[in-house]
């Protein structure tokens, strides 16, 4: 007669019953476990990396600059300016103009963010996330990642 496999977790189930949920439940929440503030910094970087590029090579195809120079001071502009029609609906973005030089310009980027989480210790929490970029200009636009350095405001 084959034992193990099935009979094994059959008596586990029966014989353990507390001790396997226990187990089991650990593993669960271990294993699909992220910080109220991984998913907010991972927001932020999304907005970073996919919503703003599209935004502003939208603002320099619109406004034709012809000198890398002038494509640098139209973006600089229009991120200063508040350009809101990139984030549409999400109003929950936000970024500052930090510095930069030649054509690349560098941004911190903010997404606020609420947990979906219907239990602790995330329930009903929300931050704002924060991703540092250096974006170049000089053709279509790309977003570099870098550290945010020490001091850099956790929100805008």
């Amino acid at each position: 007669m084959r034992t193990g496999g099935w009979c094994h977790v059959r008596v586990c189930v029966v014989r353990r019953f507390p001790q396997c949920v226990a187990v089991l439940t650990v593993v669960l929440l271990a294993a699909g476990c992220s910080t109220l503030q991984q998913d907010a910094d991972a927001e932020a970087g999304r907005v970073a990396d996919l919503v703003l590029p599209t935004a502003l090579d939208d603002v320099l195809a619109r406004a034709r600059p012809g000198s890398p120079e002038r494509r640098r001071a139209v973006v600089a502009r229009w991120l200063e300016g508040r350009g809101r029609s990139v984030i549409g609906s999400r109003a929950n973005a936000d970024w500052r103009v930090v510095g930069g030089e030649g054509t690349s310009i560098r941004v911190d980027v903010y997404a606020f963010w609420e947990s979906g989480d219907l239990l602790p210790p995330d329930q009903g929490e929300a931050t704002w996330g924060v991703a540092c970029r250096v974006y170049d200009v000089a053709g279509r636009v790309t977003a570099m990642r870098v550290e945010c350095p020490d001091g850099t405001p956790p929100g805008p």
